[in-house]
């Protein structure tokens, strides 16, 4: 079979590769999943252009963590899934997964029944980023009625986490390019505001809660109170937690995503009413990685890419 491969670190073009390898065989509580979309995300182009662990996140020369597919092959332990059981994970994540390959094996807790409603690309592009974004909100405890400020609104995880929070409930303003607010609105934001626009980020007022999804980046001053919640999933460097605390913010809370098959399920459910659907900003085959990497690093991506491994399913 097929298996994407590092050669070592740097530029895409120069250190990915396919290449042949044996089908894995399930061992306890696994199951062979049939591969059918995989999504990509910041982390697997850092992890691919520094070759090294990322704290717990493990590093690999065969790379991949989302999956979507059919089941293959059951192991012991495994039995509640059968073959042909069309299914997504988020795949032994911060451990390797090797997903990127033709057949992967993925333990029987991290997966998912994938969701009716979405296409296998659909499946495969997100269990990362969609579970990511379901933890945070989970962090914060959102509910019904209460004022997120997400910035980072038409991201990977900040898409989800829009259409995510609308579902409970909550009054939702998010932070976008000006040419991404309709697409926002349109997931469920109530407010989106140009991130640019210091005079309209100035207006926004206290919020209950704040989700940064981007880089570096702190919420305007007026937004925090005492006791706003602030969940990160990209870590803030100390001199802006201790800013944030000095504002009066709640303890900053980093989120480092973990597989769990459970929560996957609760967000199909979701996905099946029509509340969750990604947004694929493109689909390469596996022969086009390379290519798929590179659009993930121009950081200029809307919603998610994801690599099809078979076009038929």
């Amino acid at each position: 079979m097929r298996s994407a491969k590092y050669s070592g670190a740097g530029p895409a073009a120069e250190v990915v590769s396919l290449i042949d390898v044996e089908v894995p065989v399930p061992g306890q509580d696994e199951v062979l999943v049939a591969v059918s979309a995989v999504g990509l995300n910041p982390v697997d182009v850092k992890i691919r252009a520094a070759a090294r662990d990322f704290g717990p996140i493990q590093y690999s020369d065969r790379p991949g963590w989302d999956v979507a597919g059919r089941i293959a092959a059951v192991g012991p332990g495994a039995e509640a899934w059968s073959i042909g059981d069309r299914v997504f994970a988020l795949a032994s994540f911060p451990a390797a997964a090797h997903t990127l390959a033709d057949y992967a094996v993925v333990p029987a807790g991290d997966l998912a029944a994938a969701p009716a409603a979405w296409s296998a690309a659909e499946a495969g592009a997100v269990p990362l980023a969609a579970l990511t974004a379901w933890q945070a909100l989970e962090a914060i405890g959102v509910v019904a009625g209460q004022r997120i400020l997400i910035l980072g609104g038409a991201g990977g995880v900040g898409h989800l986490a829009v259409q995510l929070a609308t579902a409970r409930g909550a009054h939702v303003i998010a932070t976008a390019s000006p040419a991404k607010h309709d697409l926002v609105r349109r997931w469920g934001a109530v407010e989106v505001i140009d991130y640019h626009d210091g005079d309209a980020l100035a207006a926004i007022g206290p919020v209950d809660a704040v989700l940064i999804t981007v880089d570096d980046t702190l919420p305007p001053r007026n937004t925090v109170a005492p006791g706003t919640a602030i969940v990160t999933i990209t870590g803030l460097p100390p001199a802006q937690q201790a800013e944030l605390e000095e504002w009066g913010a709640d303890p900053i809370r980093p989120i480092l995503v973990h597989a769990d098959g459970a929560q996957l399920a609760e967000i199909a459910a979701l996905a099946d009413t029509g509340a969750v659907t990604p947004h694929l900003d493109g689909r390469f085959p596996l022969t086009a990685l390379a290519v798929a990497q590179e659009r993930v690093e121009s950081g200029r991506v809307t919603g998610k890419v994801v690599v099809v491994v078979d076009p038929e399913d």
